[in-house]
């Protein structure tokens, strides 16, 4: 096999490709040729012993083996240069990519993130909300998933318990009776869905209660839109009860329902041995310090 740094810069430049999907930006990136690139890879594949490219005429695709190839190695070089970068370092500082759903990012981590950035001001964020994470693709080094993730080799801590709650405004219940006749009201109300969501099926089942939730109804593609959608009275929205206190506390919503708790929790996690990373270490440690 070619010699370690021969293999090593062959490596990384498969990585890259595979990022790009494209030799071109790939030979941009790492200022060489479009021609360096390909020799590199074909170098590389004949080392392995098997095809990392399917090269067609029009677009670049991984083969089978070398999407899971790719899997492994960017995660190896990920720890690798963030080792480098924790070694070089004497002070708290650098990027620090973060994945999480936009629920937990526009109504818990935004709203207390000025916090970390007043202690950590050395720091660059890069924060990705998505409903699905993937680790490599964004190279995140820390993500906050909530209910049970199949992520493989990965640390993860609970943060903290959730239950749903249904929630309106004060106005929205007076406007319908709510708080006259209790739960015989949900056959005047509006309920609001999320999309792939049967949190309300799964509330009326716990409760006992039958009602037909889509006989008024109005679904939004995100849950935080369906929380925004009662603040502005359009009915009664199911919320986290992490999310929501906020405005229960300040009277903007009411809880006029029972609330159902769940086994699920939110989660950290980051792959295995990053959670000693100093960085990692640190954001893990604030979030910590959030829940008092």
């Amino acid at each position: 096999m070619a010699n370690q740094q021969t293999l090593l810069r062959n490596l990384h430049t498969f990585n890259v490709a595979a990022q790009r999907m494209s030799f071109t930006l790939a030979a941009k990136e790492l200022h060489l040729t479009q021609g360096a690139v390909s020799h590199r890879i074909k170098v590389l594949e004949s080392e392995l012993g098997f095809n990392l490219f399917v090269r067609g005429t029009r677009k670049l695709e991984l083969t089978a083996e070398g999407e899971r190839f790719q899997k492994t190695l960017s995660k190896s070089l990920s720890n690798i240069f963030g080792e480098i970068e924790d070694i070089n370092s004497t002070e708290l500082h650098g990027k620090l990519n973060i994945g999480t759903s936009p629920a937990f990012a526009n109504s818990w981590l935004l709203p207390r993130i000025a916090d970390f950035k007043r202690r950590y001001p050395r720091f660059n964020l890069n924060i990705f909300a998505q409903e699905e994470q993937d680790f490599h693709k964004n190279h995140l080094d820390v993500a906050v998933y909530y209910g049970d993730s199949q992520l493989k080799d990965v640390y993860r801590k609970p943060l903290f318990g959730e239950k749903y709650i249904p929630v309106c405004t004060p106005g929205y219940a007076k406007q319908l009776g709510i708080f006259d006749d209790g739960l015989e009201s949900l056959n005047r109300v509006n309920f609001i869905h999320a999309l792939e969501s049967d949190v309300w099926q799964r509330w009326i089942k716990h409760h006992n209660i039958e009602v037909n939730l889509f006989r008024q109804f109005y679904c939004v593609s995100h849950r935080d839109m369906g929380v925004q959608s009662a603040l502005h009275d359009v009915g009664v929205a199911m919320g986290r009860y992490q999310f929501v206190k906020q405005y229960i506390e300040t009277g903007e919503l009411v809880t006029p329902y029972p609330s159902m708790e769940t086994e699920m929790s939110y989660d950290v996690i980051c792959p295995l041995g990053s959670e000693k990373r100093p960085k990692v270490h640190t954001f893990i440690k604030w979030l910590e310090s959030q829940l008092s």
